[in-house]
């Protein structure tokens, strides 16, 4: 038979057990999960997903820019915890809602542009302009500010300008 004591010490050590793999595994548990987009990340960077929510917290793991499909759960201020592969949190001004639309920041892919070539980002409305960056064949998380007939004022990893909405889809 088991002392008195004995019985305590086996109850605290599994309520002691139960406490650190629920503290543990809460990071994992996407309370409201939606999936997300990053943006405003320059075409050659990433980005960082910490261990915790901030920036001196250490690196654990990235995402490009554009990804999607990005799994999103609880805030801690700016920052907000995803789940991508590898779990952590980012800063949530780089990712916007998939199903976001609207005048503020309407999402869209790359569709219609050939594996070896780029859609360009113009300096205005009109195939004769300058250009101003690329964004790779297929690529989603272009953000569309406005329009300007078949023209979209965009932005993509940092780049600002127009390209021709032929090539843009939701």
């Amino acid at each position: 038979m088991k002392t008195l004591l004995e019985k305590f010490a086996s109850l605290l050590g599994a309520l002691v057990l139960g406490a650190m793999l629920h503290m543990f595994a809460a990071p994992f548990v996407a309370t409201g999960a939606n999936a997300a987009c990053v943006t405003g990340v320059a075409r050659n960077d990433v980005l960082n997903i910490r261990n915790g929510p901030g920036g001196s917290f250490n690196i654990v793991g990235s995402i490009r820019p554009g990804e999607c499909g990005v799994v999103t759960g609880r805030r801690s201020g700016s920052w907000i915890w995803v789940d991508y592969g590898r779990g952590g949190y980012v800063h949530s001004r780089y990712l916007r809602s998939e199903d976001e639309g609207g005048d503020a920041s309407d999402q869209r892919c790359v569709r219609g542009v050939a594996a070896n070539d780029v859609l360009n980002i113009r300096e205005r409305p009109n195939a004769s302009s300058a250009i101003r960056g690329y964004i790779p064949p297929n690529a989603c998380g272009v953000e569309v500010r406005n329009r300007s007939g078949n023209w979209y004022r965009v932005v993509y990893g940092g780049t600002s300008g127009w390209v021709n909405g032929r090539y843009l889809r939701r």
